[in-house]
């Protein structure tokens, strides 16, 4: 193996890693956040109960919407941590098959809070077929994701980032699009996207016009 071998090896597992942390740590915030809430709602209920220890009774419905506001929070922690499971096991294998769309999902759903602090919209318009592939899971979401994050560098407040998931006789599709990048934001990545698409026989292309920029990411079915 060449310097440049280990150089490329040593660069993919650097950002290989920083992915994985940039996702899991936005779910601590968004488990912190649960967590917060039904620590407070805790903290409600000791209080009526002090004050059924002073004589003044608890209704009904103050009891029923702090069961809804804990039966709520715990519900949705229990989707996000079913979502960090989904993702983690995409590094099981590192070539798999898998059903693309339910993978994206998974993914724009765990970029939402990222999208939520710049307070823009993200959508995902899905295939309507299902989409089977055999690639590497890990590093399709790794691609997503940086584009996704390129096109939040360049977004303002209110601005729509729309992900579409196709597929042809030509292969799988993907575009992201959004508000048009700098040139500075087009090349930050650009090196490393392109190692990607290589390593799983594919390739990415920036469009931008006047207004926006679009990613197009084309990843041919395996046989």
């Amino acid at each position: 193996m060449t310097s440049i071998d280990n150089d490329q090896e040593q660069l993919l597992r650097e950002k290989s890693l920083a992915f994985f942390g940039a996702i899991t740590a936005s779910v601590s915030h968004e488990l912190n956040n649960v967590i917060s809430i039904i620590d407070q709602t805790a903290g409600l209920l000791e209080d009526l109960l002090y004050g059924t220890q002073q004589g003044r009774p608890i209704q009904n419905e103050r009891l029923e919407r702090i069961a809804t506001r804990v039966r709520k929070q715990t519900q949705r922690g229990v989707g996000i941590i079913k979502r960090l499971n989904r993702f983690a096991h995409s590094v099981d294998d590192p070539v798999g098959e898998f059903e693309l769309n339910n993978l994206i999902e998974n993914l724009t759903a765990l970029n939402q809070r990222f999208a939520s602090l710049k307070r823009v919209n993200l959508e995902t318009h899905y295939s309507d077929e299902p989409i089977n592939i055999v690639s590497s899971p890990f590093l399709i979401q790794q691609v997503l994701f940086l584009c996704i994050k390129m096109a939040l560098d360049a977004s303002q407040e209110n601005d729509t980032i729309i992900v579409i998931i196709d597929s042809d006789d030509d292969g799988v599709k993907m575009s992201v699009m959004g508000r048009k990048l700098e040139q500075n934001e087009n090349e930050l990545y650009s090196d490393y996207l392109d190692q990607l698409m290589t390593i799983m026989g594919g390739k990415i292309e920036v469009k931008s016009d006047d207004n926006q920029s679009v990613f197009k990411i084309l990843i041919q079915r395996s046989k």
